[in-house]
């Protein structure tokens, strides 16, 4: 019973079937057909040799989220499919196939094959059969819509063994060239050789899009990274289709690139490259860079490289930057686009340079090496203009600078240093031999070490020499400010200014040729008092060093020099005293002593002359001064006359000429004379000097000697003869006379005195003791000379009264002190007389002074 059921079940399934067959022989038409969400208009299904199938307005059920497609995936899965194509149908008609929101249609005749869909355009010819399991297919255009890649050559195809072979040429954005593909099983490898591009832009964007790559990452490839043209000689790759794995780390070609131009940052000008080598291995992309500029600098040599390219978190550039050009701003603008700031700018000399950059793109943090190797160069380290024979200048890691540098220094320095730099904190330290230093007159070193530290943290730039007391400041004008004495000892300029101690003193300078200086409450020892009698030895000096001219002025107004010459020194002088001395056997300093080997040219203004040797002040409207070490000359237009005086050694000269008795009285501190005309020499030393004063039209007026003169004449009756005119209570009047004199430690002697009034003259001679003030001087007063001329003719009162001179004379004898003097006299004998005759004589004769 059962076997009788299962036969009649296989005969109605076989009739169902045969039927069914003479039914696809006939050929099915179906205007609209709907079912389980699939509908479908203009169905028709034939069956001929193979299947024949054609629809319009197929709409198929929804897909879910996971089953959407990329031209890809689709291709793929079309692959895997599509050993059916051939074997079951015979054609294939699909207009307007609708899943979703997509569209697409799908043809299949005569062993061509075309589907548009909006992911992939399939145009496809099967040719022939290779062996038995191998067609050979012509694709005339496979285009992956979403890459915009167009794909067209030869394919051989086992569909059986997954087996899958292209060779032919590509189009994608704007690069086109030849690719070969072989796809087994799930595994695509492919490979594109030959290819040309103007541009990388629309292709990278893809790239990026589609992989995920990095933006930094695909931004150099191109971006900062742009060419002319470019040259694919080779590129080769995996994909696993199934899983849609790309295999970037794998990727390896070779391209090249001409015209580049490499933009490190937006801030920059581009790096120009005449042509460039790229190659990509081991998830590295390098650039070999032929004859590569920046700013005009050449840059042979130098290369970047993309390494971890497809690991987002450790990818990043490495860029080599090669040069024999200067280090300047343009290898500094590079460092400060990427937040590196190195004090360093050379502006002359040689160059041998290779600076590294390392910058991740995940945190863009910037590592940056280099070495550079100078020589002859003049280089800006933080705004000082330092200078090298040769230098070694290494960047170390970004933060550090090292420099080490034979004859390295500023315009007035050279030294053998080391510099290492902290470029986070702005500050380094200096250390070497300092070979020398010079600022012209003002400092003067050598041989010293060197020990210095330099700071740009602030608005300007220090330089401080610790060991030395010396600090610079670079800005729009550059600083040096001295703080340690000793220096005077090194410095020309305070040796000529005699200054031997100082608060401060600050130098400005904008190209350490030019000085302007404050040397503040500096103290010298230089032979000047003020009014008050105090010793002038501090004020504030102002110094103006430009070329070869050196001027100045104290902050007073007392002091004003110029030093044009080397060994010559002019000082001007106002409201100051000038203390001149023969020899320097104290603690008081002459003019002299200060002067070294330097020669001043003094002119003063309301100045005294203080003479130490003969303690006398002269006082001087004006005076001019020459003067050098043991030798000085003064000449002065005063007291209606011309006044020289002369320092040689230990010897002093004073020679007036047509001066009035004002100046005589001041040189011997006296008031011995008013009015009339002098000439006067005095030469010698403090301890032994002569002189000689010659008179005319004077009053002689001391008023203790003269007053008491004239009241002892008045005492004694014999000798009221002696009030002739020339004794009056004006003094005595002196037509003309001379004085010659001579001091020996503290004794003065009047060698002679001869003193000529119209009716009484006066010859004398004698000491003064200026110690004990002891007086011992004898005067012979000769007195009616008009009388005289008539007695002398008279034989008897001839010989009794006037002896053989013919004159009535007597002898008067000061004796005493000078603040106390004695007078004594009586009548004068022949022989009384004769020490006269050797006065007059002696008077008579040249004198040694004036002769």
């Amino acid at each position: 019973m059962m076997v009788k059921i299962a036969i009649n079940l296989l005969k109605i399934l076989l009739v169902f079937v045969l039927s069914f067959i003479v039914i696809l022989k006939i050929g099915i038409k179906i205007d609209s057909f709907e079912l389980a969400g699939l509908k479908l208009e203009q169905l028709y299904i034939k069956l001929d040799k193979k299947i024949i199938f054609t629809a319009q307005n197929i709409t198929l059920p929804k897909l879910k989220a996971q089953d959407t497609h990329t031209s890809g995936s689709e291709f793929y899965k079309l692959s895997q499919n599509a050993i059916w194509l051939d074997k079951i149908f015979q054609e294939i008609s699909l207009t307007d196939v609708n899943i979703g929101d997509m569209s697409l249609q799908i043809l299949y005749k005569d062993d061509t094959f075309f589907i548009d869909s909006p992911h992939i355009t399939v145009d496809i010819k099967i040719l022939e059969m290779i062996d038995k399991n191998t067609e050979k297919i012509n694709i005339n255009n496979l285009n992956f819509k979403d890459f915009n890649l167009s794909i067209f050559g030869n394919a051989s195809a086992n569909l059986k063994d997954k087996k899958y072979a292209f060779s032919g040429k590509f189009k994608t954005h704007e690069i086109a060239g030849g690719i070969d593909l072989a796809l087994i099983k799930d595994d695509l490898k492919y490979k594109i050789y030959d290819a040309n591009a103007t541009s990388l832009k629309n292709f990278m964007q893809e790239i990026t899009k589609k992989t995920g790559l990095d933006k930094e990452v695909s931004s150099w490839i191109y971006g900062y990274i742009k060419a002319q043209n470019y040259h694919i000689k080779e590129l080769n790759g995996r994909i696993n289709i199934a899983t849609a794995q790309p295999y970037l780390n794998e990727l390896k070609g070779e391209a090249q690139a001409q015209n580049l131009q490499i933009s490190l940052d937006k801030s920059l000008k581009d790096i120009n490259v005449e042509d460039a080598n790229i190659t990509l291995e081991n998830s590295r992309l390098d650039f070999s860079l032929n004859k590569p500029t920046y700013s005009g600098k050449k840059l042979d040599g130098s290369s970047l490289h993309i390494y971890e390219l497809f690991d987002e978190k450790k990818a990043g550039i490495f860029i080599n930057i090669k040069t024999n050009s200067i280090y300047d701003k343009s290898i500094n603008d590079i460092l400060k686009a990427y937040k590196i700031s190195v004090p360093v700018e050379q502006k002359s000399g040689k160059t041998r340079a290779n600076l590294d950059l390392n910058i991740t793109f995940n945190d863009l943090n910037v590592v940056a090496n280099g070495k550079f190797d100078v020589s002859d160069a003049k280089i800006d380290i933080a705004d000082a203009p330092f200078s090298a024979k040769s230098a070694n200048i290494e960047l170390k890691n970004t933060d550090k600078l090292a420099i080490k540098a034979k004859d390295f220094g500023l315009n007035f320095f050279n030294s053998d240093a080391s510099v290492d730099i902290d470029l986070l904190k702005s500050k380094g330290d200096i250390s070497g031999r300092l070979k020398e230093l010079s600022i012209g007159e003002i400092l003067s070193l050598k041989d010293e070490n060197l020990t210095a530290v330099l700071d740009y943290s602030g608005k300007n730039t220090l330089l401080t020499f610790a060991n030395l007391g010396l600090e610079l400041s670079f800005g729009s004008k550059n600083k040096i400010n001295v703080t340690n004495k000793a220096l005077i000892a090194h410095s020309a300029l305070l040796s000529k200014l005699s200054i031997n101690g100082f608060e401060s003193i600050n130098i400005q300078t904008s190209d350490f040729e030019n000085f302007d200086i404050i040397a503040k409450e500096a103290t010298f020892d230089l032979p000047f008092y003020k009014k008050d009698g105090k010793i002038y030895n501090i004020d504030t000096f102002n110094i103006d060093v430009k070329e070869n001219l050196i001027k100045g002025n104290t902050k007073s107004g007392h002091l004003n020099f110029e030093i044009a010459d080397e060994k010559e020194v002019k000082l001007g002088v106002n409201n100051l005293d000038v203390l001149i001395k023969a020899s320097s056997d104290d603690d008081n300093s002459s003019l002299t002593d200060s002067l070294g080997d330097i020669n001043a040219n003094l002119q003063a203004k309301n100045s005294n002359i203080i003479l130490e040797d003969f303690n006398r002040t002269l006082e001087l409207k004006e005076y001019q001064v020459w003067a050098k070490q043991d030798f000085i000359k003064l000449g002065s237009n005063a007291y209606g006359g011309r006044i020289n005086l002369s320092k040689n050694k230990d010897e002093i000269t004073i020679e007036a000429r047509d001066i009035d008795g004002k100046f005589v009285n001041q040189l011997f501190g006296s008031e011995t004379f008013e009015g009339g005309k002098f000439k006067l020499k005095v030469t010698g030393t403090k301890e032994a000097l002569k002189g000689e004063i010659r008179f005319y039209d004077t009053y002689f007026k001391d008023y203790i000697f003269y007053q008491q003169l004239l009241t002892f004449i008045n005492s004694i009756p014999s000798l009221l003869s002696l009030k002739t005119p020339d004794f009056n209570q004006k003094g005595f009047s002196a037509k003309n006379g001379k004085i010659l004199l001579e001091k020996n430690g503290d004794i003065l002697k009047f060698i002679a005195i001869e003193i000529h009034g119209t009716s009484a003259d006066i010859l004398g001679a004698g000491t003064i003791n200026l110690k004990t003030k002891d007086i011992d001087v004898d005067l012979q007063i000769e007195f009616l000379k008009d009388a005289s001329s008539i007695i002398e003719n008279i034989p008897i009162v001839n010989q009794i009264l006037l002896g053989k001179e013919r004159k009535l004379s007597t002898l008067i004898k000061l004796r005493g002190t000078t603040e106390k003097p004695e007078y004594s006299s009586q009548v004068l004998t022949d022989t009384l007389l004769a020490p006269f005759k050797i006065i007059r004589n002696i008077l008579q004769a040249p004198f040694l002074i004036f002769e």
